[in-house]
């Protein structure tokens, strides 16, 4: 088999690492936002979880959206393409949405903890968290010579 052809989790991390570890920067990031966003809604705005789980996504996905084009893919802060970029990103971010609100109606009727739904919610993006790595890397910043810079 060809060496270059063969998986290597070093070949990998010199790929990706860089871009794996500001992309996990900015998942804390809008996950704290998302996660406060969600706690008011369900604690002092008596939301229920699917309405906190709306607002959640909507006050999140502007930092990831701009943390991600201009920190893990160094694209800038501005040129932004509504059809190339903002709007396949909110496309990716409303499975998301849908997948989280599923499991949070769920979970909100078989508790009424906001942590466990706090929880829910965390572990269903989560679970998408790798397959919106790839999503970015591959089909909405791959490397082409446009690139602005690897360093911000």
């Amino acid at each position: 088999m060809d060496q270059t052809r063969r998986f290597s989790v070093a070949r990998l991390w010199e790929d990706y690492g860089t871009r794996l570890v500001r992309f996990g920067g900015v998942t804390i990031v809008s996950t704290i936002v998302g996660l406060i966003t969600l706690f008011v809604g369900l604690r002092f705005l008596g939301q229920s979880g699917i309405v906190a789980n709306f607002w959640s996504v909507v006050f999140s996905t502007p930092p990831a959206y701009y943390l991600n084009r201009a920190y893990v893919w160094g694209r800038g802060t501005t040129n932004h393409s509504a059809s190339r970029e903002v709007g396949p990103f909110w496309i990716m971010t409303l499975l998301g949405w849908v997948v989280s609100t599923i499991a949070i109606a769920i979970a909100d009727t078989q508790t009424d903890s906001n942590v466990a739904l706090l929880v829910v919610q965390m572990a269903a993006f989560g679970a998408l968290w790798i397959v919106k790595f790839a999503f970015l890397e591959k089909y909405l910043w791959p490397d082409t010579d446009e690139r602005v810079t690897e360093s911000l």
